[in-house]
C-alpha cells in the first residue's frame, strides 16, 4: 500500500536504479496508474539483451511488448535468446520501430536466416558488428541491393537494422548468402561455358562430354532449405540418383587437384561437400557453382574434369556454367 501512495516523481527516482526489463516485470500490471508510469518511463527505447531470467524475458515478450510495443522506436534484443522466440512478437507488437538491434545467437541458428527474414526493401541502414566494431560493409550493401529483388520471407521492421555477429564465420556465410541466387527445383543439363560441353557422370569422376542430349547429362536440382534462406541445393544424377560430392582441399596442399574432383561416386568425409550455392553472373542463365564448405572456392573446368578451385579469379570462363532446364 505504501508503494501505491508514492508520488510519480519518487517512483521515477526509484526506476532510475533499476533495469527497464525489471521495471516492466515488477510494476507494469500492478494497477492502471503504474501501467501509465511504466509506459512513460520506458518511453521509446527498450533493451532486452542479456536477460538471464527466462521468466522475465518471456514476460517482457508476451505481456510487455503488447502493452508498450506500439510506442517503441528503438529495440535491442537477442543473445542468449534464439531468433524464433521473439521475432513474431516484434512483428506483431512493434510496428513503429526505427532501429532494431539484434545480438545474434548464430551458434545455434544459421545467421543467414536473420538476413533472409529481416532485410527488406525499405531498410535504409544495415550494419554488421563484431566485437563492437563494424565489419562487412560491402556485404551489407550487397544485401540491401539484393533485398529489392530477392524471393525471401522479409519482415519490414524498422528502417535501421544492426546485427551483432557471434563469430567471423557468420560474415563468411553472409557473404555467400549475398552472392547466392535462387534456382527453381527441376531437371537440368549443365553446360560448361569454357568448352560448350555438358557435365556428366563417369565411372570415376564427374567429367564433361560432347554437347549431346544424353540421359547421363541430366541432374535433378533441389533446394534443401524449405524457407529459402540459405539458398543451398543438392544435385543428384537423374539416372543413378547418386548425389554429387566434392572433396575440399586444404589451402596448404600442393597437389590438390586430384583430390577435389566432383563425383557421384565419391563417399563423403570430413573434407567433402554435397551441397552447393549458385551465383548468377551478368548473363541471366549463367551461374558460378560454389560448394557450401566454408573454405571452398568456386568450381571450375580443368581439362575434362570439374574441380574445386583455390583461385580467386572471378572473370575466367572456366568458372561459369549455363543451366538448361529440361523439366
Amino acid at each position: 500500500m505504501f508503494l501505491y501512495n508514492l508520488p510519480p516523481e519518487i517512483i521515477y527516482l526509484i526506476f532510475k536504479y533499476l533495469h527497464k526489463h525489471d521495471i516492466v516485470y515488477s510494476f507494469l500490471e500492478l494497477n492502471n496508474n503504474f501501467r501509465l508510469i511504466v509506459k512513460y518511463f520506458i518511453v521509446k527505447q527498450f533493451d532486452l539483451t542479456k536477460i538471464n531470467s527466462h521468466i522475465i524475458f518471456q514476460y517482457c515478450l508476451s505481456t510487455g511488448l503488447p502493452l508498450i510495443g506500439m510506442n517503441l522506436r528503438y529495440l535491442s534484443i537477442g543473445y542468449p535468446h534464439c531468433f524464433w522466440t521473439y521475432i513474431k512478437f516484434i512483428q506483431i507488437y512493434c510496428p513503429n520501430l526505427d532501429k532494431l538491434t539484434i545480438y545474434c545467437c548464430s551458434e545455434k541458428e544459421d545467421i543467414r536466416r536473420y538476413a533472409a527474414y529481416l532485410i527488406h526493401d525499405q531498410l535504409i541502414s544495415l550494419t554488421f558488428m563484431f566485437n563492437d566494431e563494424i565489419v562487412g560493409e560491402q556485404i551489407s550493401l550487397r544485401l540491401l541491393d539484393k533485398s529489392a529483388n530477392g524471393k525471401f520471407h522479409r519482415i519490414p521492421i524498422g528502417s535501421s537494422l544492426r546485427l551483432h555477429l557471434s563469430s567471423m564465420n557468420d560474415l563468411i556465410l553472409l557473404k555467400r548468402y549475398s552472392e547466392s541466387d535462387y534456382l527453381s527445383n527441376g531437371l537440368y543439363m549443365i553446360e560448361s561455358i569454357l568448352t560448350g560441353e555438358w557435365l556428366t557422370d563417369s565411372k570415376d569422376d564427374l567429367c564433361i562430354m560432347p554437347m549431346k542430349r544424353h540421359r547421363e547429362c541430366i541432374f535433378f536440382i533441389k533446394q534443401i532449405d524449405n524457407d529459402q534462406c540459405s539458398l543451398e541445393y543438392k544435385l543428384n544424377h537423374e539416372q543413378t540418383q547418386c548425389p554429387l560430392t566434392v572433396s575440399i582441399p586444404y589451402e596448404d596442399e600442393e597437389h590438390w587437384i586430384s583430390s577435389s574432383i566432383l563425383s557421384t561416386h565419391r563417399k563423403e568425409s570430413l573434407r567433402s561437400c554435397s551441397t552447393f550455392t549458385f551465383e548468377k553472373t551478368d548473363d541471366e542463365n549463367q551461374f558460378y557453382i560454389r560448394p557450401c564448405d566454408l573454405s571452398a572456392k568456386r568450381l571450375q573446368v580443368s581439362g575434362k574434369r570439374i574441380i574445386s578451385s583455390l583461385c580467386s579469379n572471378d572473370t575466367s570462363l572456366s568458372y561459369r556454367f549455363r543451366f538448361h532446364r529440361v523439366a
